[in-house]
């Protein structure tokens, strides 16, 4: 559309010569127009003709009919106004749809059209007021409706841009002259104004909420308005906002970024929208700036505006978006933050609250320790447990709540100054806030454990605190340094002090101070920790009979039972040599102690010695304890996350997370599972030590049997090769007992398969079978490449060596599972015979016809054999594979199971010679040669001596090495994909043996096939027929032809799959057989 159309009304009717009494009116040119029939239907419903008849010199922005249409399709109320449904229009009065034809109504007519590319501002006739009250069935008023200078904008119009650009004009568009709705017809002139017709409807703005929920530059203020921020941007009047676009809020810290976006943080959210907003009488549009004004904002901080020809700025921000309109004010989009230095006052309290600590930051509120965390001023390193960890002490472990004791024990995590990783040494003693009176008033202190990482740098170190672990990162703020903690902090307690008063009349049982070594280190930690205080007195009040027992009394005289000060009794158990026993009330099964009756007299009785600790009934060493007490609270939460916490009663063991990524680890839940599976084990029954002992009656302590030194199944051991755990002792016992490590793992250089033994607990519950066993690092699951996987077994079954096993078996006996091996690797051999021998038989004879000897095929084979001798003929010669190959299979599984005997491929050979000769017999003649296997090897010395009894021996070296590697690595890797790690070991998957045993046979025949024909032909031939293996190959590939070398491939091939199939069946059910037995 040409500009020339836009020329004012007074030069048009001077060129014109036409009186403007002489033109229509508005409401004519509409009606003379059929593209305006929608638009005079809505101005009919809405009243608004009175209106246009009675405005003078206007300028009206007319959609049309096409422009109504498609607004209608995306407007509900403007849709259901044009169906004409009265019942389905919920504005009684019309005001909403008044108000939009308002927007597009000037009281003026507009002057020349601006020079491309300006945009000019217009006022229009659209007053915005606070949202409508609900419909009404009274009557409306009557018209004319004259809009009536009130409302949110402080008794200003709504503002509208016009911009030409593209040889046109475009209405309603932005501070930058983008956008807008096109003016789509030619301008018409009336009497009381002019029209131009547009090709949508102008939307009229909406509140400052919605404003900014649609801008693409505000998307962190939309993360941080909360409900009632919203509220205050949709309801406040002359609402000026000066709102910073995305990029400047990364000017700040990222977790203050986080802390913003926190449940937290409301109050600090609301000064920060204060800091941005001016609420005055009027809008502060960008046509009310000049140079050097100042705004007070609802904070109370001053903006100070400068206006130049660049454009504005506030406070230096640049204004980078100005007058984005609302229906209650203006936006205008700033290039950074607009808060006071100091303003914005980010506490420690607020960061642990970010940072998943909030129930650290109630126990602090309610012993009113919050000055700790609310003081920037002060300088701390605090050590928060986060409230996954907590959750874990919720219910046992932490004090009562505004308790003294949990004040003292929430000073203990806080420390004095920053210390960063640089600044710790291993070892130090650090000063906390804990101040304690047996110390003068001083402060307490708290040990530091740093290891170094792999890397050298200060951050790579591995530190600890008061034996909890660091997990995470730090967080450094401006004067606080927050350490992420596996555990609270317990401060060090008088484990002595008011557990026993001075009672009169009572005799106090001692424990020598063995007991304690013997009871198990994490059983005791747990009796000295400050949090089982309880315990320890029960269990020190289990040691006070309630009346003076002289040693004659407790040795010779009848009675058994004795009360204790605890409130149960003590069983003592008197033997023929004089011993005395005591037994506990509690503990687990065959608790005991012996007594030393010593007779030593104090004021209120006397004092006898025993050799351990018992515990009484009132005292449960749960896991959960005794993780504590390990400093295991990492895997605990770990065990609960990998959905492991029905094993909360069972047995298990900790470990150090040194050096381990807990991230990477937590957010994988296969190899959490994995991780977690490796340390659980179900403990098996412990047996009774039968009768009582002088020397060692506590020896039953344990949680598994240590001095076995046996394997353990754990909870992985079903869906891994390498899920067991083997116990060995120590020749050097400085550090520790014993070691553990992961059965048959190696290639890590021993650096995460095996672990030290620092402790173990046995538990109360569940009659005493379970516990804990510290370790001094994680075991992580073995998982080997793929030649140590499965190089052993195609080397084994190569060459029949194995290694010896690194790790002793456990509770087996060695011979007895050698024979098993034996026993079950013959009645495979017995089962490969039986189904694979009419297949050999088929096989050699192919193998060993002559060129001129008329045998087609393997089915002209089988039928001559069945018309000679009938089905027996197909089994003839099975006596020397019976008695040659079952021993020959017993040997090699057994070598396979123990990795410990060599076979000798010569046996093989010397067996399968005779084979052989049983086999061809009958091929070109009709008589029968040999009567059994003693004739044949008659024969065969004298036809040449012990030489021609191990002809052929290098070719079965030559098809059994290769063919048996394939053989065993073959079953093994098909067996692993075929059986689900759900299965135990137990189980007995028939289709998965079977078919990973007729894969292993075809494996092995496929490369078997051509030194076998050559094995057969040096068997077979008459001595002096061939020289040796290369000779054999020479003259039967220029005699036969190169495809003779595969000749019997078919019969090798359909007998591969059942013989072998077979084999491996007979050999799993065998010993699964020979388990159940012995």
């Amino acid at each position: 559309m040409r500009l020339w159309r836009y020329v004012p009304l007074s030069i048009w009717f001077a060129i014109c010569g036409v009186s403007s009494s002489q033109l229509p009116t508005l409401v004519e040119v509409l009606n003379r127009d059929e593209d305006y029939s929608l638009l005079l239907s809505l101005l009919q419903r809405t009243l608004l003709i009175p209106t246009l008849n009675k405005l003078n010199g206007s300028t009206f922005f007319a959609p049309t009919n096409d422009a109504i249409k498609r607004r209608s399709e995306k407007d509900s109320l403007l849709q259901r106004v044009l169906e004409g449904d009265e019942l389905k229009v919920p504005d009684n009065v019309q005001e909403e749809l008044r108000q939009q034809l308002f927007y597009h109504l000037l009281n003026y007519t507009i002057q020349v059209p601006p020079v491309e590319p300006t945009t000019q501002t217009l006022k229009t006739l659209h007053f915005p007021k606070r949202s409508i009250g609900p419909p009404t069935h009274e009557p409306p008023p009557s018209p004319p409706w004259l809009p009536i200078p009130e409302g949110t904008l402080g008794g200003e119009p709504q503002r509208l841009r016009l911009t030409s650009r593209d040889e046109s004009l475009w209405v309603g568009t932005d501070a930058f002259g983008q956008g807008g709705v096109e003016v789509v017809k030619s301008r018409t002139d009336a009497s009381n104004g002019v029209v131009y017709g547009i090709s949508d409807m102008l939307q009229v703005p909406p509140s400052l909420a919605h404003v900014v929920g649609n801008e693409t530059s505000l998307s962190f203020l939309r993360k941080i308005l909360t409900p009632d921020l919203e509220d205050f941007l949709n309801e406040t009047s002359c609402l000026s906002l000066f709102i910073p676009v995305d990029a400047a809020w990364e000017s700040i810290d990222p977790l203050e970024r986080l802390y913003l976006e926190s449940e937290f943080s409301d109050d600090d959210r609301r000064r920060i929208l204060g800091m941005h907003s001016v609420v005055e009488d009027n809008v502060r549009w960008v046509e009310s700036f000049a140079s050097s004004t100042k705004m007070t904002t609802k904070y109370g901080s001053v903006l100070d505006v400068e206006v130049s020809s660049k454009g504005a700025t506030v406070n230096g921000s640049e204004v980078v978006q100005p007058d984005v309109y609302a229906s209650n004010g203006v936006l205008h989009l700033v290039s950074t933050l607009l808060i006071p230095p100091g303003a914005l006052q980010l506490t420690p309290e607020k960061y642990l609250l970010t940072l998943n600590c909030t129930s650290f930051v109630s126990l602090l509120h309610s012993v009113n320790l919050t000055h700790l965390v609310n003081n920037s001023d002060h300088r701390y390193t605090i050590l928060a447990p986060k409230d996954d960890v907590l959750s874990f002490f919720v219910n046992d472990g932490l004090p009562k709540a505004g308790s003294e004791e949990l004040k003292q024990m929430l000073q203990y995590h806080f420390i004095p100054g920053l210390w960063t990783p640089k600044k710790l040494d291993h070892g130090a003693l650090l000063e906390t806030e804990l101040r304690e009176p047996g110390l003068d008033d001083g402060r307490q202190v708290l040990q530091v454990e740093v290891h170094n990482g792999e890397k050298s740098a200060a951050d790579s170190k591995h530190i600890s605190f008061g034996g909890a672990g660091v997990i995470g990162d730090r967080v450094d703020l401006n004067n606080t340094t927050i350490y992420f903690i596996s555990r609270p902090l317990e401060p060090p307690v008088d484990p002595v002090a008011s557990c026993v008063a001075k009672t009169p009349r009572t005799t106090f049982l001692i424990p020598r101070n063995s007991a304690f070594k013997r009871l198990g280190r994490l059983v005791s930690d747990h009796l000295l920790a400050a949090s089982s205080k309880a315990d320890l007195e029960n269990v020190i009040l289990h040691h006070v009979i309630d009346s003076v027992r002289y040693s004659k009394s407790l040795v010779n005289e009848s009675q058994r039972t004795f009360p204790t000060l605890e409130g149960s009794d003590l069983q003592l158990e008197r033997t023929d040599n004089g011993s005395v026993f005591i037994r506990a009330s509690g503990g687990w099964a065959d608790m005991q102690s012996a007594l030393y009756p010593q007779n030593l007299l104090t004021k209120t009785g006397v004092i006898h010695e025993v050799s351990d600790l018992m515990i009484p009934r009132t005292v449960e060493l749960n896991v959960g304890k005794l993780m504590k007490a390990a400093k295991a609270t990492t895997m605990a939460s770990l065990i609960t996350k990998a959905g492991f916490d029905w094993w909360a009663d069972r047995g298990l063991d900790g470990a150090s997370w040194t050096e381990f990524n807990l991230t990477e680890l937590v957010g994988n839940q296969e190899a959490l599972r994995s991780v977690v599976s490796q340390h659980l084990i179900p403990t098996p029954p412990l047996s009774t030590s039968g009768g009582s002992s002088a020397v060692e009656p506590n020896n039953n302590n344990r949680p598994l049997p240590l001095y076995d030194l046996g394997t353990y199944s754990t909870l992985l051991t079903p869906s891994s090769a390498y899920g067991d755990i083997v116990f060995r002792t120590l020749e050097d016992k400085s550090d520790s007992e014993y070691m553990v490590g992961i059965k048959g793992a190696r290639g890590t250089d021993g650096k995460t398969d095996w672990a030290r033994v620092l402790g173990w607990g046995r538990t109360t519950t569940g009659s005493g079978t379970g516990g804990v066993i510290q370790v001094d690092r994680l075991l992580v699951p073995y998982h080997p490449r793929w030649w140590i996987e499965y190089g052993p077994p195609s080397f084994v079954g190569a060459v029949g060596i194995g290694t010896e096993a690194q790790s002793p078996e456990d509770n087996k006996n060695l011979a007895a599972e050698n024979v098993k091996s034996f026993i079950a690797g013959g009645f495979g051999g017995v089962c490969a015979v039986l189904v694979g021998h009419p297949f050999d038989l088929t096989k050699t004879r192919l193998q060993t016809a002559k060129a001129w000897y008329n045998i087609p095929g393997p089915v002209d084979v089988v039928r001559k054999a069945l018309a000679r001798d009938g089905i027996t003929g197909m089994y003839r010669g099975i006596v020397p594979p019976l008695l040659g190959v079952t021993p020959i299979f017993a040997m090699s599984f057994w070598a396979y199971d123990a990795s410990k005997s060599l076979i000798y491929a010569e046996t093989l050979s010397t067996l399968e010679l005779a084979t052989a000769w049983i086999l061809v017999q009958g091929q070109g003649t009709s008589s029968t040669q040999y009567k059994g296997v003693v004739d044949v090897m008659r024969h065969l010395y004298r036809e040449g001596g012990m030489r021609s009894i191990f002809r052929g021996t290098g070719a079965t070296l030559t098809r059994d090495g290769p063919g048996s590697a394939a053989y065993f690595a073959a079953y093994e890797v098909t067996k692993k994909f075929l059986i689900s790690k759900e299965s135990t070991s137990g189980d007995l998957n028939l289709g998965a043996i079977i078919f990973a045993g007729g894969t292993a046979g075809v494996a092995m025949w496929s490369l078997a096939i051509p030194p076998d024909v050559l094995k057969s032909r040096l068997q077979s031939a008459p001595t002096g027929t061939y020289s040796g293996l290369f000779d054999c190959f020479r003259k039967t590939v220029a005699q036969d032809g190169i495809t003779a070398l595969w000749k019997g491939f078919g019969p090798a091939m359909a007998r591969a799959f059942p013989a072998n199939a077979a084999t491996f069946l007979g050999v799993e059910a065998s010993r699964k057989l020979l388990d159940s037995l012995f």
